[in-house]
């Protein structure tokens, strides 16, 4: 697959669902980002407790070897396909309504302190709790910078 460069558009947005898991999509173009001649723009994949690697843990996915996956694949298919193959789709619903029920209050105040250093602009934006919010928020501000 082709690297992604952030500083041009964003990645795909929290909410878009592959294999009818959401964030799953975000995560791909992440990984895509983070291939050589991509480029992050201050997005991250690896965070020890960030939602890709939440997401990947909860579905049995090693971060490394989907990682390699996407490096190699000629096609999104084929990631889908490899995913398919390595993964625990069983609660995909129960996955999913975890991560849409996510907010900055449901994680600890160290936690808390982190988010603000990841999200810049959120000090300002107090109202912003659910995650896919912030997420949203930070994708506009990409977007912004970019005209």
């Amino acid at each position: 697959m082709e690297p992604l460069d952030f500083t041009i558009a964003p990645p795909r947005g929290a909410r878009e669902k592959l294999l009818g898991l959401t964030f799953l999509p975000r995560t791909i173009d992440k990984m895509r980002a983070n291939l050589p001649g991509g480029n992050l723009n201050g997005y991250f994949i690896d965070l020890p407790d960030g939602f890709s690697t939440y997401l990947l843990k909860k579905i049995g996915v090693d971060q490394a070897a989907l990682q390699a996956t996407v490096a190699s694949a000629q096609s999104e298919a084929e990631v889908v396909a490899w995913i398919s193959a390595h993964a625990d789709l069983s609660d995909v619903e129960g996955l999913n309504a975890k991560l849409a029920a996510m907010t900055r209050a449901r994680i600890s105040e160290e936690a808390q302190a982190r988010v603000l250093v990841v999200h810049p602009g959120l000090e300002e934006h107090p109202e912003l709790q659910n995650f896919y919010d912030i997420f949203d928020f930070d994708d506009a501000r990409v977007a912004a910078a970019r005209t």
